[in-house]
């Protein structure tokens, strides 16, 4: 009697497993994605929802390396930083429908103009402004698949800084990376270090889907009784410069 419990615990046991990164529906998602998902973002997802997540840390990541070579080089530049506040935003979409979705990315994220469109809205305050009202390009540097352009950005609240952002795509997706070249002051106190803040997104193919896949993180100090007030706006500024990047996109989803 023993010995059946066991085998059935064990059989029990390597069936979850086989099963963990399968959503609702049937429908296979990359590895790792329904680890600690909640069932209304695994939803969220099937419908052609953006799921955001805030995840702190990258080692709490939904997605595992070596799924795409541009989805591991979003999850590098979060390790790199060792991002302490860290957002992830997941979205798909059916590629037969959305077949240049890849020279879409690159016409939409090469123009440093947009940020001047994208706007981010705090709801505790009900109020709305330019999450970006300064933005200059400073030099831009072409090449085969790759674009790399430097640009001067003010947020609200916090100095001026210059930052790096980095294009590159081929025939396995796309990638998106930014990075704060300069500090981040806030008032006199120095807010974000040189290159401790970071903006990565990548897009690939997975069981006949597209995955945008996106992490959005700061390297800052924690500091109680304020670290839920950074987390909300922090998070806040991240849905929105996402939210208003992925509608820029002529994107179809199949009728269910």
């Amino acid at each position: 009697m023993k010995k059946r419990l066991l085998s059935a615990a064990f059989s029990a046991i390597i069936a979850l497993q086989f099963a963990a990164p399968i959503f609702a529906q049937g429908s296979p998602l990359p590895p790792s994605f329904a680890s600690e998902w909640k069932q209304k973002e695994i939803k969220n997802l099937q419908d052609g929802k953006i799921v955001i997540r805030n995840i702190r840390k990258v080692k709490n990541a939904s997605l595992n390396e070596g799924i795409n070579v541009y989805a591991d080089k979003v999850l590098k530049i979060a390790k790199d930083i060792n991002a302490n506040y860290l957002a992830e935003i997941i979205y798909k979409m059916p590629k037969s429908s959305n077949q240049s979705i890849i020279s879409q990315a690159v016409k939409i994220f090469e123009d440093i103009n947009l940020y001047k469109e994208i706007i981010y809205t705090d709801e505790k305050k009900e109020s709305s402004k330019n999450l970006f009202p300064l933005v200059e390009q400073t030099y831009r540097n072409d090449a085969q698949g790759y674009i790399q352009i430097g640009s001067h950005l003010k947020m609200d609240m916090l100095s001026d800084y210059n930052s790096e952002l980095e294009i590159e795509w081929g025939n396995d997706g796309f990638y998106f990376h930014q990075k704060n070249v300069t500090p981040l002051m806030w008032k006199s106190l120095k807010a974000v270090k040189a290159g401790n803040m970071i903006a990565g997104i990548c897009c690939f193919e997975w069981n006949d889907e597209y995955y945008v896949y996106a992490l959005g993180g700061i390297r800052a100090p924690r500091i109680p009784f304020v670290i839920a007030e950074i987390e909300r706006q922090f998070i806040g500024r991240i849905e929105d410069f996402t939210v208003f990047y992925i509608k820029k996109f002529n994107i179809k989803q199949e009728k269910r």
